[in-house]
């Protein structure tokens, strides 16, 4: 049987018998296939089957001219068109229903809102219920959906001779394979910290087995051995960990790694009654949709002000909860206000499947997490990247935004004579070669927190970092959209109250950055801090905060 949920289509008036409406299971782990009221319809149209298969994936209607395209990249655009529209019809006929529909432009699955298209999709979806609330009754369910050995498969087996469907169809399933890793390590981590080693140690198992480099599956499998009382698999779990970095990466395991080590051997000691559980998890992760895709955020504090944080060129939020000083900086922001912290499409948890990075699609992910949140107004604190975005949003939505917070931020990102104070094109590249040949190491961090480059524990968290944040091939996406980036014309129109933080040692966004935005910006107030670290979490993290504090509470006091 099928787990898919049921597509409910009508069937077509002409030769087709009126009914009822029909169940349509669409199966996309491997081969495609579709199944009609339980029965199997064998589609031989391998393009039919990507036509479906890929009308599910985006749940929306889809341009005539994208699929044609995507179809048929060869053709010329009228042949291509034709050819779509002879499929429809031959593959409406196969199924003995018209389950692809659409008007003159676009077309689209009939009966999508209905629920889950495809038995992948059912995966995301309980994937999504486990990174959101781990803790809910389903979540067994869930987490079953899991721990079948292809969860993390997508058209396994399947080709089709198209550039453009394959390169849509690769980062589709790298997407859907991260989506699987992320939702097993938060599972097994709450599994772990509830008491239940032994089906912690299975989700470990399993997410290991599909992301050996994650440093969370490992550091679990340790603690749930070590709850179970199991010493020969407390050893096992960490010298099987250290092989795969050392041939992988030729690294050692992370002081996450040591840490659960040592721990689990110190529990080990123990009776089973005196063994204790894992810190505490993060804030639930929870998914504000846009358009195209999710954004992940968490939420902390309460209050009337509703503060939303944004990182810089790199995030993931699970990653930012385990250093501490980011913890304090949140714990702390959060005594006064609702923080939300955001990784934007692209980035962390936050889907990476057809992300063009920009301010506008920034500006798209800000606005849908301020609808799920249910709020009508936000205070932004941009960092980086992240100002610029905030700056993008607050000149297209001056109505929805109480005030900005700027930190380390500039308004361009690629130098030209009256901006001489971003990278050149020839820099980028450059630094661009420098992150791709040391990518797993703690690369750059010497530039952006000098303070904590000899510091080993930073330095494994900031290379797990950016291995988590994006990938090695993703890199050049996130710094083609920072050379991109020109918010400089947007800053007259600006009409909140805006504050303007910089460290004056700031060796990745400088001084000038920061008196241009203060100039350009009508009313801006400029505070310039020492310090020589980009993240607002090193150095005296402390000034940065009281800056903070003071400026919103000014603006809008706190009771």
């Amino acid at each position: 049987m099928s787990s898919a949920a049921p597509i409910h289509a009508m069937p077509a008036a002409s030769n087709r018998v009126a009914a009822s409406p029909h169940r349509v299971d669409v199966r996309c782990k491997g081969y495609p296939g579709i199944w009609i009221d339980g029965q199997a319809r064998p589609l031989k149209l391998k393009r039919g089957l990507a036509l479906v298969v890929y009308l599910s994936e985006l749940s929306r209607p889809v341009a005539r001219n994208q699929l044609a395209d995507t179809l048929w990249p060869d053709a010329a655009p009228d042949t291509a068109r034709a050819r779509l529209r002879r499929l429809c019809h031959e593959v409406n006929g196969v199924l003995g229903l018209d389950l692809v529909v659409g008007d003159a432009d676009a077309l689209w699955l009939d009966g999508v809102a209905e629920g889950p298209v495809s038995d992948v999709e059912r995966i995301r979806q309980g994937a999504q219920q486990l990174l959101a609330t781990p803790n809910e009754a389903r979540s067994r369910e869930s987490l079953e959906l899991l721990l079948a050995s292809d969860s993390h498969r997508l058209l396994d087996g399947f080709e089709l001779d198209s550039d453009v469907f394959h390169a849509w169809l690769d980062v589709r399933r790298s997407e859907h394979e991260r989506l699987v890793v992320r939702a097993l390590s938060r599972a097994a981590e709450h599994l772990c910290a509830s008491g239940q080693p032994a089906l912690a140690a299975e989700a470990a198992a399993r997410l290991i087995a599909i992301d050996a480099l994650a440093d969370l599956g490992h550091a679990v499998m340790l603690t749930a051995r070590s709850q179970l009382g199991d010493a020969a698999g407390v050893e096992a779990a960490y010298f099987a960990c250290a092989e795969v970095l050392r041939n992988e990466l030729g690294i050692r395991p992370s002081a996450h790694i040591e840490a659960a080590y040592a721990d689990a051997r110190t529990q080990l000691t123990l009776l089973p009654d005196q063994r204790t559980a894992r810190p505490r998890l993060s804030p639930p992760i929870r998914f504000a949709d846009t358009e195209d895709g999710s954004v992940a955020y968490l939420e902390l504090g309460g209050g009337d002000t509703t503060l939303v944080i944004l990182f810089g060129l790199w995030s993931h939020l699970e990653v930012s909860w385990e250093e501490p000083r980011i913890r304090a900086v949140l714990d702390r922001l959060a005594r006064s206000f609702r923080v939300v912290l955001v990784d934007r499409r692209g980035t962390g948890l936050s889907d990476r499947v057809d992300q063009q990075q920009s301010t506008r699609a920034g500006v798209e992910d800000i606005d849908a997490v301020r609808r799920a949140l249910g709020t009508e107004q936000l205070w932004l604190l941009g960092n980086s990247v992240g100002g610029a975005i905030a700056i993008e949003y607050a000149s297209v939505f001056p109505t929805r935004v109480r005030g900005l917070v700027l930190y380390g931020t500039g308004a361009r990102g690629t130098w030209s004579p009256d901006y001489p104070w971003a990278l050149t094109e020839q820099q980028q590249k450059k630094w661009l070669s420098q992150l791709q040949s040391s990518w797993g190491g703690a690369t750059s961090l010497a530039q952006f927190a000098p303070s904590m480059a000899q510091d080993q524990a930073t330095r494994d968290w900031w290379a797990r970092m950016l291995r988590q944040s994006a990938s090695k091939n993703g890199i050049p996406l996130l710094l083609r959209a920072l050379g991109g980036m020109d918010v400089c014309a947007r800053l007259p129109e600006l009409q909140v109250p805006t504050l303007v933080l910089q460290r004056e040692g700031d060796l990745i966004v400088r001084e000038g950055a920061a008196r241009y935005l203060a100039q350009h910006i009508p009313g801006a107030r400029l505070v310039l801090l020492e310090g020589m670290d980009h993240p607002l979490w090193y150095g005296d993290t402390g000034a940065v905060l009281d800056e903070i504090e003071r400026f919103m509470q000014v603006q809008h006091p706190v009771p």
